[in-house]
């Protein structure tokens, strides 16, 4: 069995210190196979809140898969945000946007879909370009049979019922396409800081799961917050975790069945 631990939306600059030392107690605590950062390390991209993020992700023992989110692009330097808006991500996080972790039970796939300009009026909502929806076809489709397959990006992929906020990826139906087709079991996202497990068009889609924040100051409608999935091989199980000013409890949870190869 593959124990993940999924989280996003640190946001260093505008993190609580007791929040930030909880949570990586939580991830010793739990001893994930694999933790998964699904972006927004920073409030606005600088090197002081890299250096910080960098420094709370050396300090964890498991493997690290982590994707960049909107607030990872540097909102006040024009020329770097605009001409190479992944320098610092790339300097003190990862130099792979879009990457793959492979472990004897899961195969995960992630990218960047964090954009300093998009084809809309809010750019923060990101974008998935058709590079990248053929190279997670190509990933998913050489993944070993029999190994749970995972999709990571910092946005949503569909509209999150109950969300404080409405924001898809644009580009996401092209991508919902690929990983149905190649029986996807998770989709793991970020972004709008509100914890949520929704299956995609039933049996055929992906379980989407989002995630709180883990330790920022920027709360919407829910407090910090992580998420757990159980791997093993015919199901997964899911738990939505919680900070509730002491300790974190779960308050949701969720078994569903793997998408086995037919």
């Amino acid at each position: 069995m593959s124990v993940i631990l999924h989280a996003s939306d640190l946001h260093f600059g505008k993190a609580d210190p007791r929040v930030v030392e909880m949570f990586y107690q939580e991830i010793e605590r739990q001893k994930p196979s694999l933790v998964v950062l699904s972006g927004d390390f920073t409030q606005i991209g600088s090197s002081r809140e890299f250096v910080q993020a960098r420094n709370f992700i050396e300090r964890i023992t498991a493997p690290v898969l982590t994707v960049p989110g909107n607030h990872d692009i540097p909102r006040y330097q024009s020329w770097q945000r605009f001409f190479d808006p992944m320098r610092r991500y790339r300097q003190y996080i990862s130099p792979l946007p879009d990457t793959v972790h492979e472990d004897d039970h899961c195969y995960v796939v992630g990218i960047n879909t964090a954009r300093p300009i998009v084809p809309h009026w809010n750019w923060a909502n990101g974008m998935i370009s058709q590079a990248q929806v053929d190279f997670v076809r190509r990933q998913f489709r050489i993944a070993p049979p029999g190994k749970a397959k995972i999709f990571v990006c910092h946005h949503p992929l569909a509209n999150i019922q109950n969300s404080p906020i409405d924001t898809v990826v644009w580009g996401s139906a092209d991508m919902m396409a690929v990983l149905e087709e190649e029986r996807v079991d998770l989709v793991l996202t970020g972004h709008i800081h509100h914890a949520s497990i929704m299956p995609y068009k039933e049996e055929r889609g992906p379980v989407m799961i989002g995630s709180a924040s883990a330790t920022s100051t920027r709360l919407r409608q829910q407090s910090n917050g992580y998420n757990i999935i159980h791997v093993s091989p015919e199901k997964l199980d899911i738990e939505l975790i919680h900070w509730n000013g002491a300790s974190h409890v779960v308050f949701e949870n969720l078994s569903v069945m793997r998408k086995l190869p037919d």
